[in-house]
Order: structure tokens, then sequence, then C-alpha cells
């Protein structure tokens, strides 16, 4: 189905005007789909058909029009890069009195093409090709960055974040879905506001998390084609299945083997070196979150205060 642009917008504000932030689902009909940082993807039955990824935490409509002009531009690179992306649109909602948020409105593929489907129900020849699917445009953009003039484009591979479509015996080239951070480095320096990530850290650790660098550090290691193949391993606890990851580890490090010239000599993926990265990466969420629902509730229960975030009830690791 269809919808004209026009539509979209009224649908979204007035979601957006009935908008709990800590109960999103009593607004009306509305299905969560999944968390990230400053997001949430969402389904409404207004808009059948579509997935709405709510972004927040802009300080003001000059910050929401600098971060859909981002995206603009990380779409072009990746389309430049020869990477599948799914039409995004991206739709400011303005609010009286408050800072804007911004919607990415995507089409909904069919669930069971997506990564994480495939991970946990796919025989093994079936997660094999959805791996090297998904590593494929992870090494295109890391030989893409090794010969472009100051700009650097990468992507999150995790399974979940890729839509595989059934070809012959194996897939096509898959088609990212998730647009929501765009992975760009302008002379070294990352393009995206960090201002913007770093909105969401409770006041009490923002600093610390300012002072160590935490969050460019974390948006560089998506610019590493192994790190990136060892998240998207770690991600296999997440959904269910680490009993995969022997499997994956083995494709990981076929991958960089065969990779070499455009990697380097990079030391082999271990299953135990998976286990440290995810438990790390799990344990760290965890208390993350706990802190922001700290936040959430001295802000909304004792100031009086709203609070933008839409948070899952607990880290599902």
């Amino acid at each position: 189905m269809t919808h004209p642009g026009t539509e979209v917008d009224a649908v979204l504000e007035r979601f957006e005007g009935a908008l709990d932030p800590a109960r999103p689902t009593a607004s009306g009909d509305v299905e969560v789909l999944g968390f990230g940082e400053i997001s949430v993807a969402l389904r409404l039955a207004a808009l059948p058909g579509l997935v709405c990824k709510r972004m927040s935490g802009f300080a003001g409509e000059s910050d929401a029009a600098a971060y859909v002009d981002l995206v603009e531009e990380y779409l072009h690179l990746l389309a430049l890069a020869g990477v599948r992306v799914a039409g995004t649109s991206s739709h400011v909602v303005r609010r009286p009195g408050r800072a804007p948020v911004v919607y990415l409105v995507q089409p909904e593929l069919p669930a069971d093409s997506l990564g994480h489907h495939i991970l946990r129900t796919a025989d093994d020849a079936g997660v094999m090709r959805a791996i090297e699917g998904a590593l494929a445009p992870v090494i295109r953009l890391a030989e893409a960055n090794r010969d472009a003039r100051g700009v650097a484009v990468a992507v999150d591979g995790q399974l979940s974040n890729w839509s595989f479509r059934a070809s012959g015996d194996g897939f096509e080239e898959p088609v990212l879905i998730d647009v929501g951070t765009p992975f760009i480095r302008h002379d070294g320096r990352h393009a995206i506001d960090l201002a913007l990530l770093h909105r969401p850290i409770p006041p009490g650790i923002r600093g610390y998390y300012r002072w160590r660098g935490e969050v460019s550090a974390y948006l560089d290691d998506y610019f590493d084609p192994r790190l990136v193949a060892v998240d998207l391993l770690g991600n296999f606890h997440k959904e269910g299945r680490p009993d995969r990851i022997p499997l994956g580890v083995a494709i990981v490090n076929r991958w960089l083997a065969a990779h070499v010239g455009a990697l380097g000599e990079r030391p082999e993926v271990t299953a135990e070196e998976v286990e440290r990265y995810y438990r790390k990466d799990a344990d760290l969420l965890a208390l993350y979150l706990r802190l922001r629902k700290g936040d959430r509730f001295l802000r909304t229960r004792v100031l009086r205060r709203p609070y933008d975030y839409v948070l899952p009830e607990h880290v599902a690791r």
C-alpha cells in the first residue's frame, strides 16, 4: 500500500501528539519492533506496510534538519558504493514548545527475510550465505574508503540489520534496513553530531563519557571490518543461537583470509574473543539501561519534566 507524503506526515503528527514515551503502546494501535540508543522502531496501524523509526534528542529544528541532511548523504554514499538500502524517507515532526523529532519511514520487509530470522531457523548453509552476504558490503565499503579522498563510510553489519531475498539456492544482495546512525567520517572526524548521542546519557555520567571519548570510540569500531564481524557474531547470543558461533567464526576467518589485500594481515577471530566481546557489551548495556531508567524517574516523577526517549523494559542479550 502506498502512502502520500502528506498523509504520512499527518499520521505521524497525530501519533506524536498523543505519545507518552514511557508507555508508547498506550497511545493507540501501535507495536514496538525494536529499540536503539535514541530511537524506537514502530508499526502504526494507521500506516500499514510501513515501519517508522522515531529519532529523538535533537536540540532544535536546525539540529533535526542537519540530521536529515546527514541521513540523505549516507543513503547517497551507500548507493555509490553499491550497498542496497531499503527505501527511506525522513519526516521532521514539529512539536509546539518542544524540539522536533524525526521519523525515518521504510516499507516493512517480510519478517522471514530478516537476518535474525534466518539465523534462528535456516540450516547451516543458509546461515553461511547470510553471514557472507552481510559481510560483502562491509568489505566493499572498506575498499572504497581506502581509495576515497577524505570520506569514509561504514555500516552496522549485524544480521538483524539486513533483509535477504531468496534467489535460487542462495540470496540476492542483502538490503540494509538500519540507517538511523549514519556512519560517515570526513577527514577522520565523525560527521554525526556527537552531542545527539551524548544527550541520552544521564547527566551524572555524561561528563565521564565525554572525557573518555566513549561515543566516538563506539563509532570508530564500525570502521574496523574485523570488529564489525566480531560484533555480528556476538549478536548470535542476543538472538538465542550461540550454538552457531563456531560456524560463524569459521566463515569470518575465511573472509578475513580472502581479503588480506583490503584489510591487511588480521588475527583470526576466536569463539572466546566473541564471548568476551559479547559479555562486556551486554553488561554495559544492562547497566546503561538501569541508569537511564533512573534518569527517567528523576525527570518525570521528581522534576515533572518530559523524558523524550522510549526505553525497553529490559535488554534482551
